[in-house]
């Protein structure tokens, strides 16, 4: 059974400003001779990751509204500038728009 995730765009006006931030991140790391590739850190890596991977998609909620998808391609362990260690979710450069829908704020 295949699971998705959702995660909250913080900072993030519409779809096309959050096009237009990952267009920026792809370029910034070619310009730094890093592989191009879109991630979000996140605390803990999914407890059911063999059923994300399983076709999963990272949904984005965008000023309380589900309004996008990404593919997710996998996880990477990973440390936050703090050294705080983290997850890093490997997520597809395609942004699929999804039928707008209403989600309420939570923790996560």
């Amino acid at each position: 059974m295949t699971v998705h995730l959702i995660k909250l765009c913080v900072g993030i006006e519409n779809v096309e400003h959050l096009a237009e931030v990952q267009r920026t991140r792809l370029e910034a790391a070619k310009a730094r001779g890093e592989k191009p590739q879109l991630r979000h850190l996140t605390r803990n890596t999914p407890r059911r990751k063999d059923e994300v991977l399983d076709g999963g998609s990272l949904y984005w909620v965008i000023k309380g509204v589900i309004q996008a998808r990404q593919r997710i391609l996998g996880f990477e362990p990973t440390q936050r500038e703090t050294g705080a260690p983290a997850c890093a979710i490997i997520y597809d450069a395609n942004l699929v728009r999804t039928e707008p829908r209403g989600f309420r704020a939570f923790q996560g």
